[in-house]
């Protein structure tokens, strides 16, 4: 598994080691809902960030309409594709910002009108696990697009990921997304800490990981302390194929988790072992990672030969 060494400023480098898995969750492993009860956190899906070339600077092609084939192993994969298309500005709880009272004004918004900006950092370390390949995103249509396929260039299946490196203590994050369903690639959106040295002693807030390959539901997660203790809320329901937008607000007493405007989860100091996540600055990032095992299951015929996870916008809130 693999984590991101510390990298400042605009002219963004990153590299990858092999260390402990962070977030992985395999059968054995518990965290805790609401309820206080035990529930089995399934898989194994690190969402450490893994290396990256710097900002993106191109404006890419997206996720286009057509036919395309694409071969793994001894199997053919023929899929036709429709990109997604930028919804409109709605007025629905579904299509706007959830910020509630009291946050103020963002402090950085991202409408991917044109190429990412300075801030963003694309992970670009294709040998390593998960792979994932900086080629593997782009913007288009006023969208950014993480791109899972077989690569023509790489010969080989990778996922994609970014971070958005603008590292505060407390905050809000907002996120508006879709995925496409299928199997062997699963869409994550974390807080991170600045330093990867730090994790998992300093934390790690999961305000979506999905591995249904149907991409109708999603877990959230806080993980935190040296012992990596963890705790969870499971089977988060919605047809994430179509937009959706999620949220977290993170302060030194709560952590709160919202979809589409509703809150629908609130950690505590004393839900936790070790407490919430107070120690360290932490950035955003968004993830579609390639991968075959319980929790996302593996490449299969109906896996299309292309799976995109779009974003039609990212706000940043200061905490008050």
């Amino acid at each position: 598994m693999l984590k991101r060494v510390v990298a400042t400023g605009a002219g963004l480098v990153l590299a990858c080691a092999a260390v402990a898995a962070c977030g992985t969750r395999s059968a054995d492993d518990a965290a805790l809902n609401d309820s206080g009860t035990s529930v089995t956190v399934p898989g194994s899906l690190p969402p450490s960030p893994s290396a990256s070339t710097g900002p993106g600077t191109g404006v890419g092609t997206g996720a286009g309409a057509g036919t395309s084939v694409q071969k793994l192993g001894a199997a053919m994969y023929t899929t036709t594709t429709t990109p997604a298309t930028k919804p409109p500005g709605a007025t629905t709880e579904s299509g706007t910002s959830s910020n509630p009272a009291g946050w103020g004004n963002p402090v950085a918004v991202e409408n991917f009108d044109g190429p990412l900006s300075g801030t963003w950092g694309r992970y670009d370390a294709p040998n390593s696990d998960p792979p994932r390949s900086e080629d593997q995103v782009t913007v288009s249509g006023g969208m950014m697009h993480l791109t899972g396929s077989v690569s023509s260039k790489l010969g080989k299946d990778v996922g994609a990921g970014v971070s958005y490196n603008k590292n505060l203590k407390y905050g809000r994050w907002e996120v508006r997304f879709r995925v496409d369903a299928g199997a062997g690639y699963g869409p994550v959106i974390l807080l991170w800490p600045k330093n990867n040295e730090d994790w998992p002693t300093y934390g790690e807030i999961d305000f979506m990981e999905m591995g249904d390959p149907t991409r109708q539901e999603y877990g959230a997660y806080i993980h935190h302390g040296s012992d990596n203790n963890q705790i969870g809320k499971e089977n988060i329901k919605g047809d994430f194929t179509q937009w959706h937008t999620v949220a977290v607000d993170w302060l030194p007493d709560r952590v709160t988790y919202y979809l589409d405007g509703k809150k629908i989860w609130n950690v505590t100091a004393g839900m936790l072992k070790t407490g919430l996540p107070t120690e360290s600055v932490m950035h955003l990032g968004i993830q579609l990672d390639q991968g075959c095992d319980e929790y996302m299951g593996c490449r299969n015929s109906q896996t299309p030969a292309k799976v995109v996870m779009d974003v039609d916008w990212v706000k940043v809130y200061q905490a008050p």
